[in-house]
């Protein structure tokens, strides 16, 4: 790294991790910038902008990483999965780091800073950087970063906004088209409108100047002659991208959208079964081929991935050209498929073991009743609609950054390592440990209700949606289970929080609704916690009998009815891009931490119903209402 690097470093709460920061260093001085741990990964990992004491900075790949010093993280479904060699956690330190302590360089960005005193404006160079926050050479006030961004549509590059061309793109006489010692100020115009045009950029040179209010339209940039650099922030080097570059706020979501994948550590099947496929795309010379399938080495590279592995070609060829692996859409989608499709088969298992807890220190589950003896007739129906409860005593979730997207999720993914090919590829991951609550629901009473013609025609209204959708492209097809399944998992998040002592945001979904040989259905509500200790049993104590019968019951009742209806009962799609029916922020909707498919295709008629479509606990609800007039 260059001498502008800035350090990340974790700093742990507890035995495995929780707080960590960012160390500036240079000439001796040391400057520390706290960030948690696991926030190395995602919302603040590789390429992600990070705001800290005024303050941008930008985390570089994992080629700059210190790898020696990091630890790892064993998760062996998942490195076979993504095709890597091991995953390892960011370096973790003791709680009171020193200018010798490694950690994860940054890059500040973007580099054109203000002042806010004098309002001056200045590009900070590399070896200008001191490990300290830049200050005004005129006034020594601190300075700020500027706004806004250029970010590339297609490729995912990202680049300073170049104020000075900005300032002199509508130059007034001859002087202000040759001016060369520019000395520039970021002003606010009085007197205009409160809008991007107060906002200017002026020479004090030439007095040439611009506003602002044309910077965020649509190839306001290229009108000015201004290209894609074809790089990171931290990349050193001569680049070229014909593609269109986007002004956006620095701050902005889209700016950097990681993508992950997570993994539970659960047992090891009794006979593991060879996946041929994780073992080509993890072979070293697997990414030569895939950049390159038609180039002149590819034949001979294929040979010897085929004789390494002892496959035939034909295959190697199939997953070099058919799978994507995490570098596409539909890879990433099978991948993550194929991973849930293991921890629901652990947790069928866990239902044969007449409530004995079983699994392995990190996967301790136990199976529970819903209803234990003689209940009510509502109990019953709902008995009825239920197969398995199975309490994880605990878990161990391990999450993997393995590449981002700017701009929008049509853009291409960059990987989190852009260095020198030729080494072992490895990801960064945390772990976190924790409990939940697993429910599944009976196969033949879905399926047949899975057959309605109105469930289906609901159903394909969000699966043509999801087609047409660029966030769409990251799920699999919608299936009536599929939306069952996820907003009954949102409900029941909603009524937990209540009783179980954690906060909504606390909680998690994972969502088992595949079909095909071994169909799924079922979802598991869980926590985690960086700490090694992980959590104290009370969303746990939350499935045991009566108390998962009556939370589930409340949960039906309340999503009967919406403070929104009859609006969001019958609306015709909501959220983002329409990718909901019933299902907004007063019934359905939960945080963004907690839901794995962006808060989208839920629908809460297909759980409850109305009156054109049966819903799948219809009947409970129509029984529930029964039974609180006979009370009356």
């Amino acid at each position: 790294m260059g001498p502008d690097a800035l350090d990340a470093i974790g700093r742990p709460a507890g035995p495995r991790g929780g707080r960590g920061g960012v160390v500036v260093t240079k000439k001796g001085r040391s400057n520390m910038r706290t960030v948690r741990l696991s926030q190395v990964v995602s919302p603040f990992g590789v390429g992600a902008v990070f705001d800290v004491l005024g303050e941008s900075l930008m985390g570089v790949d994992i080629s700059g990483w210190a790898y020696n010093k990091s630890t790892r993280v064993v998760s062996r479904r998942l490195e076979e999965a993504l095709g890597v060699k091991e995953l390892r956690s960011p370096p973790s330190v003791p709680s009171y780091p020193s200018k010798h302590t490694p950690g994860i360089p940054y890059q500040r960005f973007p580099r054109w800073l203000f002042c806010q005193d004098c309002r001056r404006m200045r590009y900070v160079r590399s070896l200008e950087e001191t490990g300290e926050a830049p200050k005004c050479v005129h006034c020594t006030a601190h300075m700020v970063p500027m706004r806004f961004i250029a970010v590339c549509a297609k490729r995912g590059h990202v680049m300073d906004v170049p104020w000075d061309r900005w300032a002199h793109s509508q130059p007034g006489t001859e002087d202000q088209k040759r001016c060369r010692k520019q000395e520039l100020r970021f002003e606010t115009r009085s007197g205009g409108s409160e809008g991007l045009s107060s906002l200017v950029v002026h020479c004090m040179t030439c007095k040439a100047s611009r506003d602002l209010g044309e910077l965020p339209s649509r190839d306001s940039l290229k009108r000015i002659g201004v290209r894609c650099s074809g790089t990171q922030p931290w990349q050193r080097g001569s680049f070229s991208c014909d593609e269109r570059i986007e002004v956006l706020q620095r701050g902005a979501t889209n700016v950097t959208l990681s993508e992950t994948t997570t993994a539970l550590d659960i047992p090891e099947p009794t006979v593991p079964a060879r996946d041929l496929e994780a073992e080509i795309r993890q072979h070293r010379n697997f990414d030569d081929v895939r950049t390159a399938p038609d180039g002149p080495r590819a034949a001979v590279l294929v040979e010897l991935i085929a004789e390494d592995l002892g496959v035939s070609k034909d295959l190697v060829l199939r997953v070099v050209r058919g799978d994507g692996g995490t570098d596409s859409a539909e890879g990433l989608r099978e991948t993550r498929a194929g991973l849930l499709n293991g921890e629901w088969r652990a947790f069928m298992q866990a239902t044969d073991a007449d409530g004995e807890p079983t699994g392995n220190p990190n996967f301790i589950v136990s199976s529970a009743e819903l209803v234990a003896g003689a209940g009510s007739h509502v109990h019953s129906l709902l008995a009825e609609k239920v197969q398995d409860v199975v309490l994880v005593h605990r878990l161990r979730e391990v999450r993997v950054l393995h590449g981002f997207r700017r701009y929008d999720l049509a853009a291409d993914v960059v990987p989190v390592d852009l260095g020198s090919r030729g080494r072992e590829r490895w990801l960064p991951a945390t772990e976190s440990f924790g409990e939940g609550i697993f429910l599944s629901l009976d196969q033949q009473r879905l399926a047949s209700w899975e057959q309605i013609e109105a469930v289906v025609e609901r159903t394909e209204i969000l699966e043509r949606r999801r087609r047409d959708s660029h966030i769409g492209s990251r799920f699999a097809e919608v299936s009536p289970r599929s939306v069952l399944l996820h907003t009954l998992a949102h409900l029941q998040i909603r009524r937990l929080a209540f009783s179980c002592g954690y906060s909504a945001a606390s909680l998690r979904e994972r969502i088992y609704a595949g079909v095909g040989p071994d169909p799924e259905a079922g979802f598991l509500i869980y926590t985690a916690a960086g700490d090694a200790e992980g959590t104290l049993g009370g969303l746990v104590r939350q499935g045991e009998d009566p108390r998962l019968a009556q939370t589930l019951l409340a949960a039906l009742e309340e999503a009967a009815w919406c403070s929104a209806d009859p609006v969001c009962r019958e609306s015709r799609g909501q959220g983002l891009n329409s990718l909901n029916l019933a299902g907004c922020h007063g019934c359905c909707l939960v945080g963004e931490t907690s839901c794995e498919r962006s808060n989208v295709l839920l629908d809460r008629v297909l759980v409850v119903g109305d009156d054109k479509t049966p819903g799948f606990f219809g009947d409970v609800v129509e029984a529930l209402r029964a039974a609180s007039v006979d009370r009356i």
